[in-house]
């Protein structure tokens, strides 16, 4: 199965820039994301590559949303992993 999703760390390795240079084209809106929680942050394939390509989004900001039950991004992720503590 294909990545959907890439961590700040996993862009930050491909686009070969530090963790905080990611982390800051996210809050800014320049790359666009999906936070999953306060800290967790997870970045679209089709979305990091079209930043990757030299081109900038239209729409501006980190997607916020609540879900009633948590669910796993990745395969390799389990629902327990992700229950707060």
């Amino acid at each position: 199965m294909a990545q959907r999703w890439y961590s700040i760390k996993e862009a930050a390795d491909r686009l070969g820039v530090s963790h905080d240079t990611v982390s800051r084209l996210v809050e800014r809106g320049e790359l666009p994301a999906i936070r999953v929680s306060k800290r967790i942050v997870r970045i679209p394939v089709p979305a990091f590559e079209f930043y990757a390509s030299g081109r900038t989004p239209t729409q501006r900001r980190v997607v916020r949303r609540s879900v009633e039950q948590p669910r796993p991004i990745a395969p390799e992720e389990r629902i327990s992993d992700l229950a707060p503590v």
